[in-house]
């Protein structure tokens, strides 16, 4: 065979087919995408991971830019705004006024305006916080009245009624609705000393908690109370001698066809025992006894602080003085 032969002969190995045919359509291509089996599946789970944090990613990009528009937006200065929360009655134009009073008004520290806030004895205590967009939150927790007491400024003749909270200490009453002020019990025959804010009465330690006491445990009984005489009652001297609490009982509470209760008689040592004493004993069979004739009795608990030394049975109902 000759030299040419060998070059141009047609060889088995070689395609004899069209030119253009791909090599792709000799060979059957079955490609699965999900391969079979558990480990095959992980691994397209896998494979799958880069584009599901690149998603995740560019999502917080695009939270944060919006986040930070949103408070560049909200810094404008909100200043004046403010949101307050109390348990008592004193309002949001009470809290406006005493920050405007103070200098820088709205823009001082918060420090400066909670203590100006304290500076009112209805204000027990002021939790004042400052937010981001310059408004303020602010949280009173206020003294509540327990009484009321009437004084005369020494400039007049103008009677000026203030509340009595349970530790004692006197405040104007803002915002105290008419009415609840009306039915409070009126602290008489004091002595004081100071006006205002810094007035000092002297049996208030023993009285103010006394009728906080009432108020919360007997609330059926201080409804009735019209009035609480300090006229007795020798403060720091609470054992001594005579040294009472005398309670006026409101016209109108009681049933007309029987003697009147116009009063009742506490110890200072010993009110929390006839308190208790009270609640037990049956006033109105003791009013509607057939011993009963007088028009108008007082009772006597005052167990511990009698003046007399004979032995007396407390406690007792006798006869109201005439007035």
């Amino acid at each position: 065979m000759g030299f040419f032969d060998q070059l141009f002969r047609k060889r088995r190995d070689v395609y004899i087919g069209n030119e253009n045919r791909d090599w792709r359509t000799l060979v059957p291509q079955e490609v699965s995408r999900v391969p079979e089996g558990n480990i095959g599946r992980k691994r397209a789970v896998r494979s799958q991971l880069p584009k599901v944090l690149a998603v995740f990613f560019f999502v917080g990009v695009a939270g944060l830019c919006w986040l930070a528009v949103s408070n560049s937006a909200s810094t404008t200065p909100a200043s004046g705004v403010l949101r307050l929360k109390t348990d008592g009655f004193l309002s949001q134009g009470f809290v406006q006024k005493v920050i405007a009073n103070g200098a820088l008004g709205f823009e001082r520290d918060v420090r400066l305006i909670k203590k100006d806030l304290e500076m009112d004895n209805q204000v027990l205590d002021a939790q004042v916080r400052r937010r981001g967009d310059q408004s303020l939150d602010i949280i009173l927790r206020e003294r509540l009245a327990v009484a009321k007491i009437a004084t005369t400024p020494a400039a007049g003749v103008t009677i000026v009624v203030r509340l009595v909270a349970s530790d004692g200490q006197t405040f104007a009453g803002t915002g105290y609705p008419e009415q609840a002020i009306r039915n409070l019990p009126e602290i008489k025959d004091y002595n004081s000393t100071g006006t205002d804010d810094r007035m000092t009465i002297e049996g208030i330690e023993i009285a103010a908690p006394f009728l906080s006491t009432v108020s919360t445990n007997y609330p059926n009984l201080y409804k009735q109370w019209s009035a609480v005489s300090l006229r007795d009652c020798f403060g720091a001297q609470a054992d001594a001698p005579g040294s009472n609490l005398r309670v006026s009982v409101r016209q109108g509470t009681q049933p007309t066809d029987r003697p009147a209760l116009v009063e009742i008689v506490f110890s200072t040592a010993n009110w929390k025992n006839e308190l208790s004493l009270l609640s037990r004993i049956n006033v109105e069979e003791l009013l509607r006894r057939p011993g009963a004739t007088a028009p108008a009795y007082v009772l006597k608990l005052s167990i511990q602080n009698r003046t007399s030394s004979l032995p007396v049975p407390e406690p007792r109902l006798v006869p109201a003085p005439s007035r």
